[in-house]
């Protein structure tokens, strides 16, 4: 059952159209991320969602209830912001208690309250503390546990994730995660980070110029990108030129070597994607095999990371170090092995 829908939202400022036409609906419980480089409107959306910007045009419903002129005090959302925004005069547990104080809710029920939200974030005995005596990390947890302690229908998160260093966000989206799914509320979440959106989310809204390009499941959106631009901007994607020689059968040349996708083409040329985990060296039982000369070798401890030029155009790939096998040297010609089904005829 949709729980959050935006209707048709758009959003100008002055004569400068950052949201076009934004439609999507979110299901009770769900985490979805809005994924795309810096301009393309998904923080715009965010800010909408929370009464921050009021929409040119278009409808916000939350629960049945259509909250587009309300403010953001009226829609019972709560939001964490990238720059985490705890008050520097208050301790961890009266930053944790803040919006239920301003709410009017007994002393009591907040202590309770912010109790149980430290358990929560893993902080139970640093109550006291000030926010300048807290790691980026655990800032960011008290930052989520004032969001969360009023019980908001919906949970914004922009970009929360980004001022922390690398190891640090893994930990924590991990931890965000796991109590989404525990407290079950509808999330939203910002990023321009595609590895965080594939291992968070339910769904991914993958923006480009103010338009959602495509919406759809982590496998959907990197396994099947209905667009150009989501090839190219989600996971690294080869690109290969292709001549069509049989549209029906879909009999292609490519890089010198004649093949059959086994399903209908457009007529002359075509690009296609292929994700450099689909490639092989070697041809491994694959019913394609490219001949090439590998350009570049960068060893990366666990896995090698090749390029290799085919007739003028590059192909980068994967292949695992191991104590016995020897990587291929720059200037060897080798054999790539991939399979038909696996190449993705990008459209625009």
């Amino acid at each position: 059952m949709t729980f959050l829908s935006l209707r048709n939202l758009q959003k100008s400022f002055g004569a400068t159209r950052v949201v076009r036409d934004f439609n999507l609906d979110v299901e009770k419980g769900e985490f979805i991320s809005l994924l795309g480089p810096s301009g393309c409107g998904k923080t715009t959306v965010l800010r909408m969602v929370a009464g921050f910007e009021v929409p040119t045009s278009g409808n916000i419903v939350i629960d049945g209830k259509d909250v587009t002129a309300r403010r953001p005090n009226q829609r019972n959302i709560g939001m964490v912001f990238q720059a985490y925004a705890l008050f520097p005069n208050l301790t961890v547990a009266q930053n944790v208690g803040f919006g239920l104080k301003v709410k009017g809710t007994p002393a009591r029920e907040i202590a309770q309250r912010v109790e149980e939200m430290l358990a929560l974030i893993g902080l139970p005995d640093l109550g006291g503390r000030y926010p300048f005596q807290l790691s980026g990390g655990q800032q960011q947890r008290v930052a989520l546990a004032r969001a969360l302690a009023p019980k908001p229908h919906v949970l914004l998160l922009d970009e929360p994730l980004s001022a922390l260093d690398a190891k640090v966000r893994v930990s924590l989206r991990n931890e965000i995660r796991a109590i989404q799914r525990d407290l079950g509320i509808t999330t939203i979440f910002v990023t321009h980070d595609q590895e965080e959106a594939l291992s968070m989310s339910d769904r991914i809204v993958v923006m480009h110029a103010g338009i959602a390009d495509q919406v759809g499941t982590p496998f959907e959106i990197y396994n099947h990108p209905a667009t150009k631009f989501v090839a190219g901007f989600v996971g690294t994607l080869n690109t290969l030129d292709a001549e069509v020689l049989d549209p029906e059968t879909g009999r292609i040349r490519i890089a010198g070597t004649e093949t059959i996708l086994h399903r209908p083409l457009p007529a002359g040329r075509v690009s296609l994607g292929l994700r450099p985990e689909a490639v092989s060296l070697g041809q491994n039982g694959h019913d394609i095999g490219l001949t090439g000369r590998i350009a570049e070798v960068d060893f990366l401890g666990s896995v090698i990371r090749l390029r290799a030029e085919l007739g003028g155009q590059m192909i980068a790939f994967d292949t695992f170090n191991t104590s016995v096998g020897v990587p291929p040297k720059v200037g060897e010609t080798v054999v790539l092995g991939l399979r038909s089904a696996d190449l993705m005829v990008i459209g625009d």
